[in-house]
């Protein structure tokens, strides 16, 4: 098993990140749905906006909407920028976006020949295979990539992901682990979920076509995970935190939440 945290450079560091982090705080209080479980947390939603203002796309699509904290965060990310969220049933939304075109659609069913793909970020909040994404939306032109829900090695998660393909790891459907979103989405419409045998090839793909896979690092690491066992290098590589201990009163979200950081990632193709 190998542990790749990063491929190539992204524009920023983490001294940005911490220097951006009292801005993000400021909006994430004013956020519309207070209880968004089964939705991104504060881990994720700070990697989405602050990832999203540096990127600056004229066109953002997200794949996997929930309530609509998503939506309300990239409006809010990139304001000039077109929104395109999509998901298989709109009626869970409890934010609903006027500046946001919505399909009921998988993000497959849609025409998106009238975009620009140079200026497009797709966002992948939709539990589906992570590599059949970036297969499919090389073929269409896509280049930049955001993927949510990036589970590490072991039969975790419900989805294939980019880490789990660059630790050869497959992809074992787990009946014990299924979050409240996928088993909406497989009551609504069939999973295409397959088991995937562990393997090398996916990993050298990858390798092959991203000029960048970048793993945002979590603000803080709890001591355990969502799983409950040890959050430890061995079992779980995870780039640095920004801060190993918690001192601001007002950045304490980041420890609340700090179980909900599942090793959310950008990708760029060459």
């Amino acid at each position: 098993m190998q542990h790749i945290q990063q491929i190539g450079a992204v524009s920023w560091s983490n001294e940005e990140l911490k220097w951006a982090i009292p801005t993000f705080l400021e909006l994430y209080q004013n956020r519309p749905i207070k209880d968004n479980q089964g939705g991104m947390k504060a881990p994720h939603a700070f990697a989405t906006w602050f990832m999203l203002q540096k990127l600056r796309p004229k066109n953002v699509i997200e794949s996997g909407i929930w309530k609509g904290q998503s939506t309300w965060l990239i409006e809010n990310a990139v304001p000039e920028a077109k929104i395109y969220s999509l998901d298989i049933n709109l009626s869970i939304r409890e934010y609903i976006s006027e500046s946001a075109t919505y399909y009921e659609k998988d993000f497959f069913e849609v025409d998106w020949t009238h975009l620009d793909k140079s200026q497009t970020v797709l966002f992948f909040d939709d539990h589906q295979n992570a590599l059949e994404r970036i297969r499919k939306g090389q073929e269409m032109g896509f280049k930049r990539f955001i993927f949510e829900d990036n589970y590490p090695a072991g039969n975790i998660g419900d989805c294939y992901s980019l880490k789990k393909a660059f630790q050869y790891a497959g992809f074992q459907s787990n009946k014990n682990y299924r979050g409240v979103k996928s088993m909406l989405r497989e009551w609504l419409k069939p999973s295409r979920k397959v088991d995937i045998l562990p393997n090398k090839e996916d990993a050298q793909f990858l390798s092959e076509i991203l000029e960048v896979y970048y793993e945002f690092p979590p603000v803080f690491k709890a001591t355990q995970t969502r799983w409950g066992d040890d959050w430890t290098e061995d079992n779980y590589p995870t780039p640095q935190p920004l801060y190993t201990a918690i001192k601001a009163k007002e950045f304490q979200v980041f420890e609340q939440e700090a179980q909900d950081y599942t090793w959310i990632c950008y990708a760029q193709i060459k």
